[in-house]
C-alpha cells in the first residue's frame, strides 16, 4: 500500500457534510465578500492565536506585503531574511518597495541565526523577517533583543507554525506583525487561498485593513491594494478551525513516534528541538548525506517524501547574481540533505513505523 505524502482528500472526507452544507448557506445567503463569516473568523483566530487582532486577506504572500506597507518602507530601505524558506518571505520584501538581505540560518537548525543578524544590519536596515520554519519557533527572544537594540521592526512569518509557541506565547505575538497562511497544505488549511495577518497594536490593525481593501473601500485614505479573504473560504476554515488544537497534537504524537524509532540511526539527523517551545511539525524533517538515494530507495517501498527546499532562496534565478555562496553555508548544506516525511493527520502509528523500519534498513549491507 502506498503511503502518501499528504492526503487531502481523507482529511475533508471527515468534514464533508459539514463542508457541503457551509457551502450551501454561503450560496443562499448570497454571502460571498465579506460578511458575517469573515467576522466569525478573525474574532475566532485571533482568540485560538491570543492575538488582540486579526485582519484577514486573500493569502499567506498577501499577508506579508500588507504588513511590510503598514509599517512604512523606502526604496533603499533594507529588511533581513533567512536564505532558507520559501520565496513569498522574501519577495514581500521587493513586492513592497524594499531590498533583501539574506541572512544564513543556524547550524544545527531551520531558522534564521540571530547572531549572523547582527552581522547584516546597516543604516540602511528597518526590520527583520523571521520564518518560522517547519513549524518550530526561531529565537524570537535574540532576535527581538537585537531589533530592540538597534530600532527595527519584525515580522514574524508564521505560515508554517500555526499554534506553535515560546514559552506559553503563541507566535505572532512578538514582532509588530504576525502572518499566517491557510493554503490547503498548511496545519490549517482552506479549500482555496487564504491568509490573516494579527497584531496586538490597533493602529498597525487599522492601517493593515485598509491597506488590504483598496486604501478603504469608498473612502480611499491611501493606496492600497484588493486582498479580501473569500467569504466561502472564510466558512470553511470557521469549520475547521475547530479541530486545530487536536490536529496539532496529532502531529506531535506523529513527531514522537519518528523520534522514538530513528533515535538510534546514525546515519541521519533529526530536528533539534527546545522542549520550552510547542512545535507544530508542519513538516517532520530529517537530514542525510544521502539524501537523494535515500528518498528513491523510500519511494520503490511505496512511501512518498517531499523536499523542502532544494534550493536556497540567494541562489535562485531572481537573487542569484546579487549572492553568493560563501555566505550561505549552512542554509546550502540544509538544501542538500533534507527530507520531509509524511507526518499529516491521517497518518497512523503503524505507518510511521513502517516508514521508520525503511529508513533504518536503508543502505545496511
Amino acid at each position: 500500500m502506498k503511503i502518501k505524502f499528504n492526503n487531502l482528500y481523507d482529511h475533508h472526507k471527515k468534514i464533508e457534510k459539514q463542508l457541503i452544507k457551509s457551502f450551501i448557506k454561503s450560496i443562499k445567503n448570497s454571502e460571498f465578500i465579506g460578511g458575517t463569516e469573515i467576522r466569525k473568523f478573525e474574532n475566532n483566530f485571533k482568540k485560538l492565536n491570543q492575538s488582540k487582532y486579526c485582519v484577514s486577506c486573500g493569502n499567506g504572500s498577501d499577508a506579508l506585503v500588507i504588513a511590510i506597507k503598514a509599517l512604512v518602507i523606502k526604496s533603499g530601505d533594507e529588511v533581513i531574511t533567512t536564505a532558507f524558506s520559501w520565496i513569498a518571505t522574501s519577495a514581500a520584501i521587493t513586492m513592497a518597495g524594499g531590498k533583501v538581505v539574506f541572512c544564513d540560518i543556524e547550524k544545527d537548525g531551520f531558522n534564521i541565526d540571530p547572531e549572523q543578524i547582527r552581522k547584516k544590519i546597516t543604516k540602511k536596515t528597518v526590520g527583520i523577517i523571521p520564518v518560522h520554519l517547519y513549524g518550530i519557533p526561531a529565537d524570537m527572544e535574540k532576535i527581538m533583543k537585537i531589533a530592540k537594540q538597534n530600532n527595527l521592526w519584525v515580522i514574524e512569518d508564521c505560515a508554517q507554525a500555526h499554534l506553535a509557541d515560546i514559552k506559553g506565547k503563541k507566535v505572532g505575538n512578538f514582532g509588530s506583525f504576525g502572518t499566517f497562511s491557510f493554503f490547503p497544505g498548511k496545519n490549517l488549511g482552506a479549500l482555496g487561498d487564504a491568509g490573516c495577518l494579527v497584531t496586538n497594536n490597533k493602529k498597525l490593525a487599522i492601517k493593515a485593513r485598509l491597506i488590504a481593501n483598496h486604501g478603504g473601500k469608498g473612502r480611499h485614505l491611501l493606496e492600497g491594494v484588493n486582498s479580501r479573504l473569500d467569504t466561502i473560504q472564510a466558512s470553511f476554515l470557521n469549520i475547521k478551525i475547530k479541530y486545530a488544537k487536536t490536529e496539532a497534537l496529532k502531529r506531535i504524537n506523529n513527531s514522537k513516534i519518528y523520534f522514538d524509532e530513528l533515535k538510534n540511526n546514525k546515519k541521519i539527523l533529526l530536528p533539534i528541538i527546545s522542549n520550552l517551545n510547542f512545535n507544530v511539525f508542519h513538516q517532520y524533517v530529517i537530514r542525510s548525506k544521502k539524501r537523494n538515494l535515500l528518498k528513491k530507495y523510500l519511494l520503490k517501498k511505496n512511501i512518498e517524501t517531499q523536499i523542502h527546499y532544494k534550493k536556497i532562496l540567494p541562489l535562485l534565478p531572481a537573487y542569484k547574481k546579487k549572492n553568493k555562496k560563501k555566505f550561505f553555508r549552512n542554509a546550502l548544506k540544509a538544501s542538500n540533505e533534507v527530507l520531509c516525511l509524511p507526518i499529516s493527520t491521517e497518518i497512523d502509528s503503524k505507518n510511521i513505523k513502517s516508514i521508520t523500519n525503511s529508513i533504518n534498513k536503508f543502505n545496511i549491507k
